[in-house]
């Protein structure tokens, strides 16, 4: 996305956070950040196609600091969720077959042969490449799939909602830290 999300009183919110240690204010805007990043991932959590499962759980929210600069970030996919951009953005047309390296070792004919050999695609089609009861051979037509969008919907839907909890916890913090 790379949108820059613009906040009236910013110069305002940097004085106030001045008067606190350079730790305090980083902890202040990263729990802001977080608590921005949150609306994001519960909304694209609801509006994630199937409302159980991985992809769900796969949505994530990480804030850190790189280079100076506190960066909310919100993924979706990883932990053998390689789907996501996929259910985002749709897939083409596009040909599946069996790799060279997800071939198991037939080991009966390397002993015979005394050698290292693959199985063959009769043994993978027997295995792997087989719908119900047919075998459709070492490569299938997979006819694409239509985007299904929730990452970019729930940045669409929620920005005034993240920028209001961005606001809420910063207020919330900077009170709780004048107290000290």
């Amino acid at each position: 996305m790379g949108d820059l999300l613009h906040i009236k009183g910013g110069a305002e919110l940097d004085r106030i956070l001045q008067t606190f240690s350079a730790k305090v204010e980083k902890n202040i805007l990263r729990g802001a950040l977080r608590a921005g990043a949150n609306v994001f991932k519960r909304e694209a959590q609801a509006l994630v196609p199937r409302k159980s499962g991985a992809l769900r759980a796969s949505i994530r929210v990480s804030v850190g600091v790189k280079k100076g600069v506190i960066l909310a970030k919100i993924y979706a996919g990883g932990g053998g969720v390689f789907y996501a951009h996929m259910v985002e953005g749709g897939t083409k047309k596009h040909l599946i077959s069996v790799q060279e390296e997800e071939k198991n070792v037939n080991y009966r004919r390397s002993l015979q042969l005394g050698r290292r050999v693959l199985e063959s695609m009769t043994t993978i089609n027997r295995r792997v490449l087989k719908i119900g009861n047919t075998f459709i051979g070492p490569t299938v037509t997979h006819p694409g799939s239509k985007a299904r969008p929730f990452m970019k919907p729930a940045f669409d839907n929620k920005s005034q909602a993240a920028i209001d909890a961005i606001a809420e916890y910063t207020r919330a913090r900077i009170a709780k830290e004048a107290r000290k």
